[in-house]
């Protein structure tokens, strides 16, 4: 204890002091150090969730794009092949209606050209019956001139 006095250290004060530091240090440990490491912990797992959040968010998203980019390929296919098919229905329509107008242009020229041929057919009756009507009273205009003054 000699070294200690020499030193000038009192043994008590130092004795008290150790006592004091591990009051404080049991104090210190039981409700702060563990209670702190305690919501470090929480946070560190939290944070390692975020992120492992984060990383399955980000997978997600890539998994997301590349299906509507799929959807997108598929309808953009899928709109090709109906603007074809309108397409080709058009077309057979435009067909049928164009063969449906040849078929009734051609029935009204057939018509057309009975009833001109039936005008004709009637025309020439008449012309006939004229000519024969003409010619009769010519030959009474001959006949009467013949016995009236001839």
């Amino acid at each position: 204890m000699e070294i200690f006095h020499a030193f000038g250290i009192e043994w008590k004060l130092l004795l008290i002091q150790v006592i004091n530091f591990s009051i404080a240090l049991f104090v210190l440990r039981r409700y702060a150090y563990k209670p702190i490491i305690a919501i470090l912990a929480k946070r560190e797992k939290e944070l390692a969730e975020g992120v492992a959040a984060a990383e399955d968010a980000k997978k997600e998203r890539g998994a997301i794009s590349d299906e509507k980019e799929t959807i997108l390929r598929g309808a953009r296919e899928d709109g090709g092949k109906i603007v074809d098919q309108l397409r080709k229905e058009a077309t057979e329509k435009e067909l049928f209606i164009m063969r449906e107008a040849q078929e009734k242009s051609a029935v009204m020229i057939a018509e057309a050209k009975s009833k001109a041929e039936e005008e004709r057919l009637y025309i020439l009756r008449e012309s006939e019956k004229e000519i024969a009507r003409i010619a009769v009273l010519a030959t009474e205009k001959i006949l009467l001139a013949k016995t009236h003054g001839g």
